[in-house]
């Protein structure tokens, strides 16, 4: 499975010789994570079914190998544009690897050899793990190699952004929050981490259609904390002074408070603008 040779969906010569540098880099770690590594795993999982010497043995093995296939064929087909996404799916996928192939396949090996066959067994399920892990770590570093530091290039791609933004809480709380830039739209949200399970989320969406311009700003100290998003549970996320952008739309206007705000402006306006050429393209 082949990766294309230039950033999907990008626009102008300039977006592509800027970013080109980055892609090749990043579509040397993403064939490492989503496939080299994956099948890697599939094969250690086939080597523990011949150790084991049982037709069942294979059932694993082949788990693992759809497991690897099915990851890569998401990727290649509607994953590339999403870079926040690559960390998970490897996660995903190292994890039902694991749990399918190698743990069960694991078990029959060792149940089925004695000795120098199980110092193997235990050398290919380290190897196996090392894998799995490492191709985590390259997915992630995949996504920061494409997508950091965030230049206005970024916006004549098709590539989904996630920019950090600026909050601070009133509680102890754990939250995040972010601005995405999608294809056609900007979303930003937030919520609440709590134990386990996933906590309180509120998010906004601007449709490139109801977008009319992105203003940078400067939000000025404040006697009382200047309230950006209020979570389900009454939760407020507040906007410290410093760097905003005023997203003014069909509807109102909006306040996100960002790191750079010409950045974020130029990033925006670029992306809609690409948005636009798209929508009226004959």
């Amino acid at each position: 499975m082949a990766f294309p040779g230039t950033i999907p969906g990008v626009t102008g010569l300039g977006a592509v010789s800027a970013l080109q540098p980055r892609w090749v880099r990043t579509r040397a770690l993403l064939r490492w994570s989503a496939l080299v590594l994956p099948s890697t795993v599939a094969a250690v999982c086939a080597a523990f079914a011949v150790l084991a010497g049982s037709w069942w043995a294979a059932l694993p093995a082949v788990a693992a190998t759809l497991v690897a296939s099915g990851g890569a064929w998401w990727l290649r087909r509607s994953g590339l544009t999403r870079p926040p996404s690559w960390l998970p799916s490897a996660f995903l996928v190292a994890g039902c690897q694991l749990l399918l192939g190698v743990i069960p396949s694991l078990g029959l090996a060792l149940s089925s050899t004695s000795g120098g066959g199980q110092a193997l067994t235990g050398a290919l399920s380290t190897a196996a793990l090392a894998c799995a892990v490492a191709s985590c770590v390259l997915a992630h570093r995949a996504n920061r190699s494409l997508t950091t530091p965030v230049v206005p290039e970024l916006g004549a791609t098709g590539l989904t952004l996630a920019l950090a933004v600026r909050f601070a809480l009133a509680t102890p709380d754990l939250a995040s929050a972010r601005l995405d830039v999608e294809e056609d739209r900007l979303t930003w949200s937030a919520r609440l981490h709590r134990g386990r399970g996933a906590g309180p989320r509120a998010e906004h969406v601007v449709r490139f259609t109801d977008l009319r311009d992105v203003v940078p700003t400067a939000l000025p100290p404040r006697s009382t904390p200047l309230t950006w998003l209020r979570l389900p549970d009454g939760t407020a996320l507040y906007a410290p002074p410093g760097p905003a952008v005023l997203v003014r739309t069909t509807s109102g206007d909006w306040m996100v408070p960002v790191h750079d705000a010409l950045l974020v402006r130029n990033l925006v306006l670029t992306r809609r603008d690409r948005w636009a050429r798209r929508v009226t393209a004959p």
